[in-house]
């Protein structure tokens, strides 16, 4: 017989659809995952913890010093100096990342906390959506589903995340610690004045400094519009490592192109 609740934290279990076989435990601190969900938060395209890689995480879940997502927040370097890996720059390095992850937008959380089907461009379209997580988290399916990119599947997993107790109790707990739960927005007055307003940018090869997603968030707050195709219109095309095809057409039709440091001084 399938358990009704996760035989390591007694969290909810589900099975999305009928016809699949896996039945999934859906506790965001799950102990049997999550040294895997440690790792994916503090991704830079998530929290941006550097220094919270497989190594670290393994270390602090094994000895029990982190329990939930919340509990890096409560290491102190004391505490990481018990263990091998850590000496005192690299304790120091690691506190001042957790310390200033608390500051990242709420589409950054959303991801991080690992949502079933939510990847970084829906949580980034949840956030401006809804601003606040705490209006987030009573939205029900049908709201959710009104909005274009989310569809009935991925509506249906954020619902049964945000509806258990366990994931209500570790969005309080971050809560306590300071982290931030609101997506910044700017009025359009603010936009209109940005370094970007009305401006096409297009962004070509790998980036250094942000994620795509985040780079294109970016642009929309500055007032212009990211597109993923090099046109007579576009005002910027950004280059990062490894430029493709988009980079040719902009040098072709004689546009201006960026590097990412330049970018980075345009928008400063």
């Amino acid at each position: 017989k399938v358990p009704e609740t996760c035989p390591d934290c007694s969290g909810n279990i589900i099975k999305e659809k009928e016809e699949e076989v896996a039945y999934r435990c859906i506790n965001p601190s799950c102990p049997a995952q999550l040294a895997g969900s440690l790792v994916h938060f503090g991704k830079r395209e998530a929290m941006d913890i550097e220094g919270m890689g497989d190594s670290v995480v393994e270390q602090l879940v094994s000895t029990k010093m982190v329990r939930s997502f919340d509990g890096i927040y409560s290491l102190t370097k004391e505490k990481l100096l018990k263990l091998e890996l850590f000496k005192d720059k690299k304790a120091d390095n690691l506190l001042n990342a957790i310390e200033k992850s608390k500051k990242q937008p709420l589409s950054r959380l959303l991801f991080g906390l690992g949502i079933r089907h939510v990847g970084e461009k829906a949580a980034q379209t949840l956030a401006e959506h809804f601003i606040t997580i705490d209006k987030l988290m009573k939205a029900t399916v049908e709201e959710l589903t009104a909005i274009k990119e989310i569809g009935p599947v991925m509506a249906e997993s954020i619902s049964n995340f945000f509806k258990q107790q366990k994931t209500v109790t570790l969005i309080e707990k971050l809560k306590d610690v300071g982290v931030n739960m609101v997506e910044p927005v700017l009025d359009a007055g603010s936009r209109k004045t940005g370094p970007l307003s009305g401006k096409t940018v297009v962004f070509t090869g790998e980036l250094q400094s942000f994620s795509r997603t985040e780079a294109e968030r970016t642009v929309k707050l500055l007032g212009g519009s990211a597109t993923s195709s090099v046109s007579k219109k576009t005002d910027y095309v950004v280059t990062g490592e490894n430029p493709g095809s988009k980079y040719k057409k902009a040098q072709k039709l004689g546009l201006q192109i960026l590097s990412e440091k330049e970018f980075l001084e345009l928008i400063k």
